[in-house]
């Protein structure tokens, strides 16, 4: 399931960002040239508060600053169908077996929340840097066609307190979804390789017409014509 693995990518960012603070410099420092007050409470901030990570939609006691990791939407975008489907692997596993599957388009919402509009600015770039710098991990997962966008979001307060600022990334991606009919292969006809004649046989038992075949003595294993 993909959101476990935008999940795990984004915990293990985190950490990698708590371990190692000077990171955070790439982004600040080089990439967006704060200057160096700024940037160092940048790095104050979340050394002391970090940044959560939930699945789903945040609730009201969820504490912050975090990061939800909620699904806007997904739909088919490629529909296939036949015994191989690309799913057949080395060893035969799933020979003669019937798939039927397709190309989902999957997007995801993760919004950025805190109590301050620059801390939340700050985390939200944190966040897009650690899911483009993840793209490999989610492609070892299957996940192809990456796209992001961003917005900032008004609070709803069903979800998210009003004094809190909300920045929003949407992340989208394609992931195969295949089905396996395992009984599929008990209901195949079976296909015939090779047919045997004994030297009884003649290439025109049917009269004029010929049969196009050449018959064999039984048990040559040179397979010499008789």
């Amino acid at each position: 399931m993909i959101h476990r693995y935008i999940h795990e990518l984004l915990t293990e960012g985190v950490a990698t960002y708590q371990a190692n603070p000077e990171l955070m410099d790439d982004i600040f420092d080089v990439l967006y040239e704060l200057d160096e007050k700024e940037a160092e409470s940048i790095k104050t901030y979340f050394l002391a508060n970090g940044l959560n990570v939930y699945n789903g939609y945040p609730r009201l006691d969820s504490k912050h600053p975090f990061v939800a990791i909620i699904l806007a939407s997904e739909g088919e975008a490629e529909t296939f169908l036949g015994d191989y489907a690309g799913m057949i692997t080395e060893e035969g596993e799933f020979y003669g077996m019937d798939v039927k599957g397709s190309f989902w388009n999957h997007v995801f919402q993760l919004p950025v929340v805190s109590e301050h509009p620059d801390i939340t600015t700050y985390l939200y770039e944190m966040v897009k840097v650690i899911m483009i710098a993840g793209l490999p991990f989610l492609t070892a997962q299957e996940c192809h066609t990456f796209s992001f966008s961003g917005a900032d979001l008004a609070p709803d307060a069903r979800y998210i307190p009003n004094h809190l600022f909300v920045r929003q990334l949407t992340f989208s991606c394609q992931r195969q979804l295949a089905l396996i009919d395992r009984a599929s292969k008990l209901n195949k006809a079976w296909q015939v390789s090779g047919l045997h004649i004994d030297s009884s046989g003649s290439p025109r038992d049917v009269g004029d017409v010929e049969t196009l075949i050449t018959p064999y003595a039984v048990g040559d294993s040179d397979a010499e014509e008789t």
